[in-house]
């Protein structure tokens, strides 16, 4: 063993209180550049890399809130109006369906079509795709986009709800799948038996010419209009074409990205978007931040306005715009923010820390801190803290077009099944599963009680007694609202059910094998609750609990009873929730959003009907009569609503939150100097804390410097 001689020891601790101090002093700096500190900038988290920024397969929150800032599609949502309303983006107007008889195979049909008319003049990033640095948006770029979404490498994760809905898209798609094998075919012969088809499409990829194709669902008019061509009436389609998807695609940025010098260094179109939004991808960096700029190309747009109505309920949503400041705006051009920066924070802690000391912007509420953000009223209201409200931070919240449930297998022999019994056995199982106690525990309240499949702000969704589940809830009238049935009447279900006290008829207790991906001690908790709502009935839940990629094999196989599962809306329509149960779309048929596998004639004709109708009081009566079907068979443990809970420094604005728009970073705006004042006023400098380290360093310093003069002297 070498010891460190004295003197070096507090030269050591010298070093250790120098790193102490600059620690400290460092902590009293913002991280940002100090040429940033008065920047138009909003500053914002991430924790997890974006999995694609490619228009024809990106399909997620954090994907979206990059990519539909660069890309635009025809459509997009009205910033403030209620229910959620589309208008044209770089379109003229948003058209109505025609009709008109086509010839497909021979065979003649009346088919439904969009005509889309782009605005002249709207121009594209710069980008050293483009001959000339930039060139003019046609509608040749939105058809070859949708050709595009056929070729099976751009993975496209909605191609089977568009074969249904795209004329002749099922057979376009088979034609470049022929096409695709036979240049593969041609390749690997010209190679030989070394050839390595990975390796070589990874480095060339084969090009195709789209329009060489037959595709009647989709059609160049002239160099500013294109038509979709539907078989029949499908009126979401435009809400689809208010998403990333149908986001125009430059043939040159793609042949640019395909050059084999690019590749080989891993410089790829998903990840360099190109586009004619207002932002542009400046840096992409998943290790640490992502950067939009201002688009310098992009056209003049102006905040949306909002006219005072006066019939009542447009009159109240008015005075909640006008109260939250999202009209003040009205007329500017935008963008408001000259600059986005995403910071990668995978921990929590941090991320709150940094928002309480002004260096994010904005920021959601974990149930570890929702205490300190959030107080419950008596009356359940959730309420700014004393705290929070000093700093100035304003909560917004908003139904959230989500659900989450319990998916019953209906093709199991011991769950599912449409027998009377069978019914009574879920409906049992739905009445003991207190949803009301999971909210409070696991969301701090964070979520409404559902009672069908339709989340609040959708057409279709009804408040008071005319929306609940009359199998599980009954209606108070003097307190007017719904209370859960009682265990006692779930007990007596059971029995009926031929389950008394959760024991069957061979006198075994039921057990039901509840499959799940909680893998992780921090799902312990929730799992433990799921167990203790089914032993209320005395039926013992086998949880199987799972990684995620082997929890979806088992869901994709049908290999379980009862799994947990969500959805979020692509679209504000209720079609885009009552399909999760359609019969074709189960898996058991080849489908994949239909978990429960529930096939009901009764429901799936209504749905047929239903689904292609506009929102008008007749549809409204079809959905009634498919939630009371539902209600009835119970397939699902209906389970709850989101409320989206997120914390916003006083000096960012327009921030009222919409549940289906993307595309909302355009009309942000940020008080850069009201945020700079801020910073300096909650981060002064402590200097205590330093000046101990000073004198501490000092005392080390002093004798060390002291024993050095002796041992010279001495020397």
């Amino acid at each position: 063993m070498i010891l460190r001689p004295a003197c070096s020891r507090r030269n050591f601790l010298a070093s250790r209180s120098c790193l102490a101090v600059a620690v400290i002093l460092s902590a009293c700096n913002s991280p940002y550049p100090e040429c940033d500190e008065r920047a138009n900038v909003y500053y914002t988290t991430f924790t997890s890399e974006p999995g694609t920024l490619d228009p024809g397969r990106a399909y997620g929150s954090f994907m979206y809130e990059i990519l539909c800032q660069i890309v635009e599609p025809p459509f997009q949502y009205h910033l403030l109006k209620r229910p959620y309303t589309l208008e044209p983006l770089t379109a003229v107007a948003v058209p109505r369906p025609e009709t008109r008889q086509v010839v497909l195979q021979g065979k003649t049909i009346e088919a439904t079509v969009y005509t889309v008319r782009i605005r002249p003049g709207i121009k594209y990033q710069n980008h050293p795709c483009f001959a000339e640095g930039t060139r003019e948006l046609v509608a040749d770029d939105y058809v070859h986009a949708i050709r595009r979404l056929a070729d099976p490498r751009v993975q496209n994760p909605i191609l089977p709800t568009l074969q249904q809905n795209l004329l002749g898209l099922r057979e376009y798609c088979e034609a470049i799948e022929a096409a695709l094998a036979a240049e593969r075919k041609r390749r690997a012969a010209a190679v030989g038996p070394l050839y390595n088809q990975e390796q070589d499409e990874r480095l060339d990829p084969i090009r195709l010419d789209y329009a060489a194709f037959a595709f009647p669902g989709v059609r160049q008019v002239d160099r500013y209009a294109f038509e979709v061509v539907l078989p029949h009436p499908y009126p979401q389609m435009l809400y689809w074409m208010a998403m990333p998807f149908f986001a125009p695609v430059p043939s040159e940025a793609i042949e640019y990205y395909n050059q084999r010098a690019l590749l080989e260094r891993g410089i790829t179109f998903d990840r360099n978007p190109v586009g004619t939004g207002p932002y542009v991808l400046a840096e992409l960096d998943p290790t640490n931040q992502i950067v939009l700029e201002r688009n310098p190309n992009f056209r003049e747009e102006r905040y949306p306005d909002l006219p005072e109505p006066q019939d009542p309920p447009a009159k109240a949503l008015f005075e909640e715009m006008r109260d939250a400041g999202m009209l003040r705006d009205a007329g500017a051009r935008v963008p408001l923010i000259d600059r986005v920066v995403f910071r990668m924070e995978k921990e929590w802690v941090p991320r709150w820390n940094k928002f309480r000391q002004g260096y994010y912007d904005s920021c959601g509420i974990s149930s570890d801190v929702f205490d300190q953000a959030v107080t419950l009223t008596s009356q359940g209201d959730a309420v700014l803290s004393d705290d929070m409200r000093e700093q100035g931070i304003r909560l917004l919240t908003s139904p959230a077009a989500v659900i989450h449930y319990f998916a019953f297998n209906m093709d199991d022999p011991v769950i599912g099944g449409y027998s009377e019994a069978k019914q009574k056995l879920r409906q049992a199982i739905s009445i003991a599963y207190d949803v009301e106690e999971e909210i409070a525990i696991f969301l701090n309240g964070r979520a409404t009680v559902a009672h069908s499949l339709t989340p609040p702000g959708i057409f279709g969704y009804e408040e008071g007694e005319a929306g609940i589940n009359p199998f599980v809830y009954r209606w108070d009238a003097e307190r007017n609202r719904p209370v859960r049935r009682s265990l006692d009447e779930a007990r007596q279900l059971l029995a009926e059910a031929g389950y008394p006290g959760g024991y069957g008829p061979d006198g075994k207790p039921l057990e039901i094998r509840f499959v799940n991906g909680w893998a992780g001690g921090a799902s312990r908790p929730r799992l433990d609750f799921v167990t203790k709502q089914f032993r209320k009935l005395g039926i013992h839940l086998v949880a199987e609990t799972t990684d995620w990629n082997r929890f979806q094999e088992k869901v994709r196989a049908g290999n379980y009873q009862m799994i947990a599962w969500g959805w979020a809306a692509d679209y504000p329509d209720p079609e885009n929730f009552l399909f999760l149960l359609y019969g074709p779309n189960g898996r058991g048929q080849g489908g994949s959003e239909n978990n429960a596998n529930y096939a009901s004639p009764e429901f799936d004709r209504q749905f047929e009907q239903m689904r292609h109708m506009e929102n008008t009081p007749e549809r409204l009566a079809i959905i009634r009569k498919m939630n009371h079907v539902l209600q009835r068979d119970a397939p699902w443990i209906f389970g709850y609503h989101d409320v989206a809970f997120a914390l916003v420094h006083e000096w960012y604005r327009n921030a009222h939150p919409h549940a289906m728009a993307n595309n909302l970073l355009k009309y942000r705006r940020i008080d850069p100097e009201l945020r700079a004042e801020r910073r300096e006023e909650w981060n002064r400098p402590r200097w205590i804390p330093v000046l101990i380290v000073v004198a501490v360093l000092v005392l080390a310093v002093v004798p060390a410097a002291w024993a050095a003069v002796r041992h010279l002297k001495e020397a």
